[in-house]
């Protein structure tokens, strides 16, 4: 089978959806496909021109430049899988093609559509997330990464029962436990250690992401004195706000217990959730939550919101915490501390259940079912009636 997968603009820096097309790139060829990798080049963002200007310059590589090359791409492929569903603007131009959708989450439409808090989307931002959320119509088979996400696809009117598949991510690299002496020589450079005792959050600065909270359950851990089982803060991702930075300052001796790492490496994201003592992860949406997963595979205990997709990824291996309540999360890993050891086996065996392997086998089934559709004679009614057939 040919599959060619649409890939992101590097510009964008979207380094999760890299990671998952890059994952279905190595997983595909071992069960027998050809895959060839496309996405959009950025060639007039490179040029001289005014910051301002840079946004619309990344839209002509990714809405003008690009659309007309996928022709020859597309007559190759027997299925062309699009990656991530803000680039579902993509499917119409792929019109007579097998074609399967990824959608990771809806987010960015529910926010476009004013169904989403503290996120202000202008004017190009609601056009953009139409055009996506008009593209879903486009696909054959779409899959949804978490149950959270199938609900709200279904909610928005995106797409109907029948085309939805729930396919949760496999773990995007390697991780699993390391060493201390290994965790240790990965760690030096960064000043930490496992001797630290640290709570790690990672994630970029989003108001979703609700690192705010994070700090702040902190600062409520330190004042629980001999009974907080950690005495430092790791944070993965983008420098502090502001507002994080003045809370810092404003309390004695905080400074110094509070770490920024960015860039950080797979080897070293790796090291840091072996020695780690939690990961402290209390997003307001999410369409999974990888680091949830990342953090299990390598025996570290999961504190988490108590939210969908985040209570369902972690099962009974997390603790779910209200992620609006520092002072309650604060309490959460005060009174889980004895359990540590139990979440720390209960989450590698969960872990287990995210296989990269097991994804693919999943898309490829989806591509399969794409394929058929095209088939001479078949119509989407004979494709809704072996869906409940199958069931």
């Amino acid at each position: 089978m040919k599959v060619l997968l649409i890939g992101n603009y590097a510009p964008d820096d979207q380094k999760s959806m890299v990671a998952f097309t890059a994952m279905l790139e190595r997983e595909l060829p071992r069960l027998g496909c050809e895959v060839r990798v496309r996405a959009p080049q950025p060639a007039l963002v490179g040029l001289p021109m005014p910051g301002r200007l840079r946004k619309w310059a990344g839209y002509l590589d990714k809405f003008v430049l690009f659309p007309p090359t996928l022709g020859a791409d597309a007559r190759w492929a027997d299925v062309v899988h699009v990656c991530d569903h803000s680039n579902a603007m993509y499917l119409p131009r792929l019109h007579g093609h097998a074609a399967v959708l990824t959608c990771h989450d809806v987010i960015a439409i529910r926010a476009a559509r004013g169904l989403v808090t503290d996120w202000h989307t202008g004017w190009s931002g609601r056009v953009f997330q139409r055009l996506i959320g008009n593209g879903f119509a486009h696909a054959d088979r779409i899959a949804c990464i978490s149950e959270a996400t199938r609900s709200d696809v279904l909610t928005l009117g995106l797409a109907p029962a029948e085309r939805l598949t729930l396919v949760p991510h496999g773990l995007n690299n390697e991780f699993g436990p390391l060493p201390d002496v290994q965790v240790r020589e990965q760690l030096a450079g960064f000043g930490v250690s496992p001797d630290d005792a640290y709570l790690l959050h990672v994630g970029h600065e989003h108001p979703r992401k609700n690192r705010m909270a994070v700090l702040r359950a902190f600062v409520a851990l330190q004042q629980a004195g001999a009974a907080a089982p950690v005495r430092s803060l790791v944070f993965v991702g983008s420098a502090l706000t502001q507002e994080m930075i003045a809370l810092v300052a404003s309390q004695p001796d905080l400074a110094r217990r509070v770490h920024v790492l960015r860039d950080v490496s797979h080897e070293r994201l790796r090291a840091l959730y072996c020695g780690a003592t939690a990961l402290l992860f209390p997003s307001l949406q999410e369409g999974f939550g990888w680091p949830i997963i990342e953090a299990q595979a390598c025996g570290c205990p999961v504190f988490t919101s108590d939210l969908a997709p985040m209570n369902d990824i972690g099962a009974d291996a997390a603790v779910y915490v209200p992620p609006q309540d520092p002072d309650a999360i604060a309490r959460a890993i005060v009174d889980a501390a004895p359990r540590f050891a139990q979440m720390r086996q209960l989450g590698l065996e969960n872990a287990t259940h995210y296989s990269a392997a097991h994804m693919a086998l999943t898309y490829l089934d989806l591509y399969r079912a794409a394929i058929a559709q095209h088939l001479p004679g078949r119509s989407r009614e004979d494709d809704m009636l072996e869906t409940v057939s199958r069931r």
